[in-house]
């Protein structure tokens, strides 16, 4: 698994757990509070209590029924004197509260008497004549108005009979709303569970909705935090590929841009180091080539020079004539092997430069001997204060030797050179100035380089022996354009305190 992929699992777990966690305990609250709106008791118990009335109701029912269609049976007579008494002992043994009898009479039905239990005081009569006809017709019960259950039984076509029980005048109201409250109560258990998916369904959204906002926000971070390592590795990868231009931009953290910077850093240290080693590379292979173009070019140099000195011990056996042309081309061929020997001594020099003997000097004190080497008006020496600094006197004098060499060249012998010493902060200078026709750009880049000149004659070490000497010092050695034409040499050393 990629670091990108386990920073997002981390963000993502970071942002779902806690939200897991509120959710559970949200909904246990939830479920909690629904079960106090809904207890399973009070339904249970609301169920009992309509089932026993309905039971009781039922069997008191059938129980006005049965003795309703008994007495009914017995005809009138249960009515009469001889029979009250059976009657009044029927009531009280099935516990019913009275028996009425009723007759029809013009359409209507009247209540005609009424027996009570034996022991019973009476009681005002229940009169349920308006029912009784729609009573007859259907189930033969009536619930009445103050109070009563009856149950009627047809004795003839004009009479009936009925048998009832007293309630509380609210009886069928309470038992009303009892199924109500019944009815009322389930459609609230209903609601509970309607209400807990509900909130289950808002907890699940609101769960989905949080992972996947945590999602697209870590996906973000994580691109926004790895997105610089990526780029990173790449450049690494480039690097190890050999691009030393690779460059990172500093973006993201504090962290990142340190990082990002310390890689810069490191890969145009690399690229200089390799320019260096290139450089290096290069200054060693001049190096054996200068070597072996010395030895080549000395080793016939001697002979012809000593073939040249019998041919001017001879020239007297030459023709009159002829020996004045001889003499001249004689010496016209020693002034070129002259010149060949002092190239060959040019690259010589380049290829074992000595080693350095570091000694405490004064730049400026440098500059004024320097210049005493040459005709008066040639050099101009512009004062200057003590410029101390630690180097060898003979390669410092060398190298200052080169460049004023190379301005007189490129400046020819009209005007003065200037030659100042100098300080700047940490560094002591040798600044050569002329009025030449200054440097090119394409010249600029190769100056340094061995073997190249800007002359038609001389070796092309010049400069890259004063490069090498400036180096060994630890300084530098800079060629720019002078503002009004010309150029300028710069030698840049560290300077030394003495004491």
């Amino acid at each position: 698994m990629t670091f990108r992929a386990r920073l997002l699992v981390a963000l993502l777990a970071l942002a779902l757990l806690p939200t897991l966690l509120l959710t559970l305990f949200f909904s246990g609250e939830v479920g909690r509070a629904t079960e106090r709106w809904h207890l399973g008791v009070v339904d249970r118990a609301l169920d009992s209590s309509v089932e026993v009335n309905r039971t009781v109701l039922t069997r008191l029912e059938a129980t006005l029924l049965d003795r309703a269609d008994t007495w009914a049976a017995m005809g009138h007579g249960a009515f009469e004197t001889r029979g009250r008494d059976g009657l009044r002992s029927g009531l009280r043994d099935a516990g019913l509260d009275f028996a009425q009898l009723y007759r029809r009479d013009g359409g209507r039905w009247r209540l005609a008497g009424q027996v009570v239990p034996a022991g019973v005081l009476a009681a005002d009569s229940i009169d349920v004549s308006d029912g009784m006809t729609a009573a007859l017709a259907g189930d033969r019960l009536i619930a009445a108005a103050a109070g009563a259950r009856v149950a009627v039984a047809r004795m003839d076509d004009s009479t009936a009979l009925a048998a009832g029980v007293r309630l509380t005048p609210d009886f069928f109201a309470r038992l009303h709303e009892i199924e109500e409250a019944r009815t009322q109560y389930a459609r609230l258990g209903v609601l509970v569970d309607v209400q807990r998916n509900y909130v289950w369904l808002l907890l699940a959204a609101l769960v989905i909705g949080v992972a996947v906002g945590a999602l697209l926000l870590a996906r973000a971070l994580s691109r926004q935090m790895t997105q610089p390592l990526v780029t990173l590795s790449d450049a690494f990868q480039r690097v190890a590929e050999g691009d030393l231009d690779t460059r990172v931009p500093a973006s993201g953290a504090a962290e990142l841009q340190t990082l990002a910077g310390t890689f810069n850093s490191m890969t145009q240290r690399l690229a200089e180091a390799r320019v260096a080693l290139a450089r290096a590379e290069r200054e060693s292979t001049w190096r054996d080539v200068a070597r072996q173009l010395a030895h080549e070019i000395k080793n016939p140099l001697t002979p012809m020079r000593l073939s040249l000195h019998r041919l001017q011990k001879r020239i007297d056996h030459v023709p009159e004539s002829e020996r004045a042309a001889v003499r001249d081309s004689i010496a016209a061929l020693l002034t070129e092997i002259e010149h060949l020997t002092r190239l060959a001594e040019h690259f010589s020099q380049y290829a074992r430069l000595p080693g350095a003997r570091m000694e405490a000097l004064d730049l400026a004190t440098l500059a004024r001997d320097s210049a005493k080497l040459y005709e008066d008006g040639a050099v101009s020496v512009l004062p200057a204060p003590e410029v101390p600094v630690q180097g060898d006197r003979l390669l410092l004098t060398r190298a200052l030797h080169n460049l004023l060499l190379n301005a007189r060249e490129a400046q020819g012998e009209a005007g003065a050179i200037e030659l100042e010493a100098g300080r700047t902060g940490a560094e002591g200078w040798l600044a050569v100035r002329d009025r030449g026709p200054g440097l090119s750009e394409a010249a600029a880049a190769k100056l340094f380089e061995p073997y190249f000149s800007t002359k038609n004659r001389g070796s092309g070490l010049g400069l890259s022996v004063v490069k090498d000497i400036a180096e060994r010092h630890g300084g530098s050695i800079t060629l720019t354009n002078r503002e009004g034409g010309g150029a300028e040499a710069r030698l840049t050393m560290p300077l030394t305190q003495r004491g």
